[in-house]
């Protein structure tokens, strides 16, 4: 258990610990095992956890852990309550429960086992959710309901993939490592056996990518809301790109056309043309030009992209902001690339590129800052920054004279994002602080960019084990109803970096999030139609 693999933040916004070993998050055929202390016992001493778990990861070469002990960071259970109240991170007395409780039933082990150091001699195991035969062998006694986290895992109740069985190891810290590596031991003699919820999470996961496009797209995409906005117009564009590749799916243009169209009318176009998220929200009409023809949807392209002021080098246009911020890097890029591609105006082209070159917002890291003067790694706001290049890179063409410079950028930013992936294959809230919540968008918009990328070739396969990763991650995250998991919720410039650690997660529906994750499993069927 090698690998750091923090798993939230405390109330003074420090790291919970946590590890993990190079196994646990593969595909392999394995045991997966999550070890945690600290919750209760005598002092919650880091001493007691690593003598308990000293040399576990050596027992068997089939099994994967993820561990944590939880007294380093958190005040002990009895404030908590498990399943934490349904309310999200920034709304908890005690976020710390939340985070216990995400990163464990996302990363959904086999089996939990709590170790609770005591001052007695004799070492107690209790078993909880196994059933009347417990799978491991193990004859040791039973606990029922009480209002514990393994209690609460092993019930499925609460916002939870499905139930999670525990064993609880108590004991004086000189015995417990051997009583820790005996049950170690007898798992390991037996086949891998899944969880509930790791069965349902793995179920998700082999879901081809048009499985989960059709699922998205029977949610989201049905609803353009006034003032228009990018986070339900991304999903519009999802559902015609859906139509494009799959057959089956039921076309959406009669539907789109009657739920749009009333943009092409100048009152209402300049009651919903303010700003670039109102802008961006018609990222559709080039998606429903291609499919229908209709010459109105190619003006409204030219519309949206006269919309942005000409300016020379060095300026930002309005509607963007001044300070150059991610989201404008993307709305600028979406719509005027959509319009140089339709019109083959090189005005268009030249706009957007200046704009992303000028901005010089990218740090040593590879990273980007929210904007010239907000300092903070924001996840989304990286993904903005990614979707803005690959958007970029998708309508320049390849003699463009700028367009290496582009590249070089979106590539070093590639690869800072991926030297801050998380061994489960997300990214977290804010990029540079692992902890913060595993952040469903970003994850979403980063998948995206590296496999449009491979796709059209401006990307080579050394990229494919980490798209690997981050789609099984948003798999697991999205429900065939289309809930999702930790959406950081609309967020401007913040002013410190709290504001962005206790940022809104949503958890369940939600457009943001569902129009970035249809754009992403588009893109990976198309990449697997390539292949």
């Amino acid at each position: 258990m090698n690998v750091q693999y923090n798993l939230g933040v405390d109330k003074s916004e420090n790291p919970i610990m946590g590890f993990t070993d190079s196994i646990y998050h593969s595909s392999d055929n394995i045991h997966r095992v999550a070890i945690i202390s600290g919750l209760s016992g005598l002092d919650n001493s880091d001493s007691f956890f690593s003598t308990a778990t000293k040399g576990i990861e050596s027992i068997s070469n089939q099994i994967g852990f993820i561990a944590s002990n939880l007294g380093a960071n958190t005040t002990g259970s009895s404030e908590y309550q498990f399943p934490p109240p349904t309310k999200t991170f920034h709304e908890l007395e005690n976020p710390e429960e939340m985070y216990i409780w995400r990163w464990l039933t996302m990363d959904s082990p086999d089996v939990v086992i709590e170790l609770v150091e005591s001052s007695r001699s004799e070492t107690l195991i209790e078993t909880i959710g196994f059933g009347e035969k417990n799978k491991y062998g193990l004859e040791y006694t039973a606990f029922r309901g009480d209002s514990s986290l393994l209690s609460a895992l092993a019930s499925g109740s609460g916002p939870t993939p499905g139930p999670i069985p525990g064993i609880r190891i108590t004991s004086e810290s000189k015995n417990v490592n051997q009583a820790l590596a005996g049950i170690i031991t007898e798992i390991s003699k037996t086949p891998p056996s899944r969880s509930e919820a790791s069965e349902e999470l793995q179920r998700r996961v082999s879901r081809t990518p048009k499985e989960v496009s059709n699922r998205l797209a029977q949610v989201y995409g049905f609803k353009l809301d006034q003032p228009i906005n990018y986070v339900q117009g991304v999903a519009i564009s999802g559902r015609l790109r859906l139509k494009a590749i799959d057959p089956d799916y039921s076309d959406p243009n009669k539907d789109i056309v009657a739920l749009v169209e009333f943009l092409t009318e100048d009152l209402a176009f300049n009651e919903n043309s303010k700003e670039g998220p109102n802008l961006a929200a018609m990222c559709w009409a080039e998606d429903l030009y291609e499919a229908t023809s209709d010459s109105r949807w190619k003006d409204l392209l030219v519309k949206t992209a006269e919309t942005y002021e000409k300016v020379p080098a060095g300026t930002s246009p309005k509607p963007c902001h001044p300070e150059f911020g991610c989201e404008d890097m993307f709305f600028i890029s979406a719509m005027l690339g959509r319009a140089y591609k339709v019109t083959g105006q090189t005005i268009y082209a030249d706009a957007y590129v200046n704009f992303l070159l000028d901005a010089n917002i990218q740090q040593d890291n590879g990273l980007f800052w929210h904007n010239r003067t907000t300092p903070y790694f924001w996840g989304r706001g990286n993904g903005f920054a990614s979707l803005a290049y690959a958007e970029a890179l998708s309508y320049l063409p390849e003699n463009h004279p700028r367009r290496d410079e582009l590249l070089t950028i979106h590539i070093k930013h590639l690869e800072g994002m991926i030297a801050h992936q998380l061994p489960s294959g997300t990214w977290s809230q804010l990029i540079d602080l692992p902890g913060t919540y595993q952040e469903m968008s970003v994850t979403c918009m980063i998948g995206y960019s590296i496999a449009r990328g491979i796709r059209k070739g401006w990307l080579d396969n050394s990229y494919m084990p980490s798209l690997e990763k981050i789609w099984s991650a948003a798999k697991r995250r999205i429900a065939d109803n289309g809930d999702l998991v930790d959406v950081c919720s609309g967020t401007g410039f913040q002013q410190k970096r709290s504001d962005y650690i206790y940022r809104k997660a949503e958890y369940g529906y939600d457009d943001r999030g569902g129009s970035m994750a249809i754009w992403f499993s588009t893109e990976m069927a198309m990449l697997q139609q390539n292949d």
